[in-house]
This record gives structure tokens, C-alpha cells and sequence, in this order.
């Protein structure tokens, strides 16, 4: 996940990746991630895989991107950078309106935390609103990059049987259009 580090968000901001620490297992590295500005934007924890237990990142998220109309963009990248078949775990603790509309039954691509990562070519989606019996930190929102194209279909039409907000179901029908004219390779996202 040091890769990260020095890439744009926009033509000002980029992101940096300090406070890069070891853990006592040997794939999981921890990390804090900010904007050049000194703003911080999580706390993440790095896991690379071993065997058959896939890759994932852990963010313990604060949404100041939301406002400054970059959280998708801080989730494509966060997309070309993970492997296929990887997860990606967003706390929403300080996502008052994602939490609100959870707690009502909303389907979690329904909420503004769940539409970026959707926007951003996630395909998979679990609210972990009680994570692990209470052992696994803060709620949060799990989204899954595909394995390969015919995953990627497969899940967003699930998706789109599931939801009810028509600009989720339009967002859904962009991305299975994009994944059909991504020539059999999953999307790679230029950020501008």
C-alpha cells in the first residue's frame, strides 16, 4: 500500500502515506494516510494476502473527501492499487449519514459511503455493523474488488436486484457497461 503515497486526487491534492509500522504478523502492515495538506484521512491496516486468504485494507475513515467532491477518487485509486479478489473495509463511524441510513434497512450502496465505493468499481458489499462479535474494531462497509469480468457482472446485477434507488441502478448498468468494453481485464481508473 505504499504505492499510495505521492498519488493525485486532483491537480492540488495528493496523498501521503506515513507512520508505516510492522506488525507481529508478517503480511499486515499498518499506516496513516493523509492529504499533503496535513489533513488526516484514516488510519489503515494492510493485510497481503497468504495462501488462500486474500488481500485486504482496513480503513478506519474520517469522510473529509466527501465535501471536496474527491471520495471516489480516493476509492478508484484505492481500486487500481489493490489486487483482484481483494477486500476493502471502510469504518463509518464519523459517517453520520451513511449510519443514519443503515440503521433504517438501506441497502449499503444505497448510502453516500456505499455509492463511492460502487463509483468506484467495487462490486461486493457487506455492512459489518457488528463486526466479528465486537473483536474487529469500528462498523464498517466492506466492498470487494472481482476476481475477473464474469464476477464483476454477476455481482452488479445482484446489485441492481436488490436496490431500489434508480441512480444506484444507473450507476450499476455504467459499470457493467464498462466492464464489458474493458476487454476481458478489469477497470483501471485514470484519475483527473
Amino acid at each position: 500500500m505504499l504505492e499510495l503515497d505521492n498519488l493525485y486526487l486532483s491537480k492540488q491534492l495528493k496523498l501521503v502515506v506515513k507512520d508505516v509500522k510492522n506488525t507481529y504478523i508478517r503480511e499486515l502492515i499498518s499506516f496513516t494516510l493523509f492529504l499533503n495538506t496535513g489533513e488526516l484521512i484514516a488510519r489503515c491496516s494492510y493485510f497481503r494476502g497468504r495462501g488462500a486468504y486474500t488481500p485486504w485494507l482496513e480503513m478506519d475513515y474520517n469522510p473529509i473527501l466527501r465535501n471536496k467532491g474527491l471520495e471516489v477518487n480516493l476509492f478508484k485509486i484505492i481500486y487500481n492499487v489493490l489486487e483482484p479478489n481483494s477486500k476493502l473495509f471502510v469504518t463509518y463511524i464519523r459517517d453520520i449519514q451513511t449510519i443514519t441510513m443503515l440503521h433504517k434497512g438501506v441497502h449499503p450502496v444505497e448510502t453516500p459511503l456505499g455509492f463511492s465505493l460502487l463509483s468506484a468499481g467495487f462490486t461486493w458489499f457487506k455492512n459489518w455493523y457488528f463486526p466479528e462479535g465486537g473483536n474487529e474494531g469500528f462498523p464498517k462497509l466492506q466492498g470487494n474488488k472481482p476476481l475477473n469480468i464474469v464476477d464483476a457482472i454477476r455481482q452488479l446485477e445482484e446489485i441492481k436486484k436488490e436496490v431500489k434507488n434508480d441512480l444506484v441502478k444507473i450507476k450499476v448498468d455504467e459499470l457493467i457497461d464498462n466492464y464489458r468494453k474493458s476487454g476481458n481485464r478489469l477497470i483501471h481508473w485514470e484519475i483527473t
